[in-house]
């Protein structure tokens, strides 16, 4: 089941990318709707995520409000918020019980001020004690608590003497100056768009957008062209397999997008599909976005150091 949809998690960061900016006015003409909406911009924003995955024999849901994050371009920090119920991952809870971990519910919270990392879980709390237990390591106070894990400038030094590298794109997908570009971009890479009217959407007077996709299109694409030949056949193959169905839906008043929805159906197993909704909002105060004034600080760089040799020993890899 998992690598199944895995291309399509490839293929909707795509079409996310060309969405997940949007900001803007309403109109008539679909690919002007959206160019709008990218070119006006809306920071910082809100983005929660839900999905569901089914096979037959599994299934998985998770409501959107239980995963979100927020992005603040111009302030440079960002935030995640998680609670997942355990039951609702249709996993074995003995294996969290393995690791420590006796919740009810998978609580995550991270934050990024700009200036320094900082994350909050009972899981992480427990993993942490496991792991450091082994180096002598262990700080003093809470570690389910909040907890930093070094400034900006430490991690990218880590980073750096990882051998790691953060480099982002050098150009965004697609490439468009006015919404002319942008139709053509999409089109040659195989996406079109179509203005399906206005409706009521979540209790939103809203814009709704469908996206057809020519899958051999996109992968013939310039935006695929460094991808390796392996790959490519791999996704030809997994997305000839499935029925998909894209939309989204922009505020009529203000052209913000207020949601992605993509359901996927497998066409030689009716059992399997996978639904992803994201939706986008101005924050509302439900995800921390603040540094927190306690925490646990951890010497991280002295941490990797010690834990390294672990792992690359094969000691928690099994390698």
């Amino acid at each position: 089941m998992r690598r199944r949809f895995a291309p399509l998690a490839s293929l909707l960061l795509a079409v996310s990318a060309v969405a997940a900016a949007c900001g803007g006015s309403s109109g008539g003409d679909a690919y002007d709707l959206l160019y709008k909406a990218i070119d006006s911009d809306r920071d910082p924003v809100q983005v929660n995520v839900g999905f569901a995955l089914t096979d037959g024999s599994m299934s998985v849901e998770i409501d959107s409000s239980q995963i979100g994050f927020v992005m603040d371009k111009e302030g440079g920090s960002g935030a995640v918020h998680v609670s997942i119920p355990v039951d609702s991952l249709g996993a074995d809870a003995s294996v969290l019980t393995d690791l420590g971990f006796t919740g009810d519910a998978i609580d995550l919270d991270v934050v990024f001020d700009g200036e320094a990392l900082y994350a909050r879980s009972p899981l992480v709390g427990s993993l942490l004690e496991a792991l450091l237990a082994e180096t002598g390591g262990l700080p003093d106070g809470d570690l389910g608590g909040w907890l930093r894990f070094g400034t900006e400038a430490e991690l990218s030094g880590l980073m750096e003497a990882l051998g790691g590298t953060a480099a982002l794109p050098s150009s965004s997908f697609p490439p468009a100056g006015n919404a002319g570009e942008l139709k053509s971009s999409l089109e040659g890479a195989g996406i079109t768009l179509k203005n399906e009217g206005r409706e009521d959407h979540n209790g939103v007077d809203s814009n709704h957008i469908s996206v057809a996709i020519d899958v051999e299109k996109l992968l013939a694409s310039e935006y695929l062209e460094s991808a390796d030949a392996g790959s490519l056949e791999s996704a030809r193959t997994t997305l000839s397999e499935l029925d998909l169905d894209i939309n989204l839906w922009l505020e009529a008043s203000s052209g913000h997008l207020a949601e992605i929805d993509v359901n996927a159906a497998s066409t030689t197993n009716s059992d399997q599909t996978a639904e992803l909704t994201l939706r986008f909002r101005d924050p509302d105060g439900s995800i921390p976005t603040d540094a927190p004034d306690d925490f646990v600080e951890l010497p991280i760089t002295e941490l990797v150091e010690d834990l390294l040799p672990m792992l690359l020993g094969g000691g928690m890899l099994g390698l």
